[in-house]
């Protein structure tokens, strides 16, 4: 079973109730079945905009911002992941688990010779 990030032509509302418009793209893959699996948006760089999600499997997926394919699964918590968030401007993702870990992720560096 798997979860979803926004549900397409879904209303959204905000904490009154209001209509404030409709969820225009959807992402699945990751497993949100029991807890609520929170999201966030990745920007920091422009070639690698994303969308990153915890996951009731304890993994981070990450999806690619327009295509929304998977792009990297990052095995990280024994336990659902519930907590993400990813840094405004450094390419660093945060994830928290269940299994009370706590993780910081970033890609790694390219170097020339």
């Amino acid at each position: 079973v798997t979860g979803r990030v926004g549900v397409e032509g879904e209303n959204v509302t905000n904490e009154s109730g209001q209509r404030t418009g409709k969820c225009s793209k959807t992402y699945t893959g990751h497993m949100n079945n029991k807890f609520c699996v929170f999201s966030a948006f990745s920007i920091a760089n422009r070639n690698r905009q994303s969308i990153v999600s915890g996951s009731e499997d304890g993994k981070v997926y990450i999806y690619d911002l327009q295509s929304r394919n998977i792009r990297q699964t990052l095995d990280s918590h024994s336990q659902a992941v519930l907590a993400i968030d990813a840094h405004r401007s450094l390419e660093l993702i945060g994830s928290g688990g269940i299994d009370k870990t706590v993780r910081f992720w970033a890609p790694p560096v390219v170097t020339s010779s």
